[in-house]
């Protein structure tokens, strides 16, 4: 079996440190990710731009809109799919609460589809 299909969840932070449209970068594992709160869900995504690796923690979040402040490249945070002037899709994934706690899969992140 490889190693990649095998959830991997992980805790990334606790439900209470995030409002709604709150993002933060957090290190789960060896990787760092964005975890960005929209509504109840938690969706997670690469920490860098697919464009010019820029962090994205420092972009914005309109509903489930991501935008890049440096180029305006815009995904739609459920489906990862490019908006406007992105050329690429964003590798997503949703995120899970357990007792409070925020919890990343980072083999269904890797997994993820993206154009890169």
């Amino acid at each position: 079996m490889n190693p990649r299909d095998v959830e991997m969840w992980q805790e990334a932070c606790t439900v209470a440190d995030f409002s709604d449209e709150e993002m933060r970068e957090c290190s789960v594992g060896e990787q760092q990710v964005l975890l960005v709160r929209v509504g109840e869900e938690f969706i997670t995504c690469p920490a860098l731009c697919p464009h010019l690796d820029e962090p994205l923690v420092f972009g914005m979040v309109d509903g489930s809109v991501l935008t890049c402040t440096k180029h305006a490249w815009q995904w739609d945070l459920k489906t990862g799919d490019a908006i406007g002037l992105a050329e690429c899709p964003l590798p997503v994934a949703a995120a899970r609460v357990e007792n409070g706690k925020v919890m990343v899969n980072l083999a269904a992140l890797c997994n993820a589809p993206t154009k890169i």
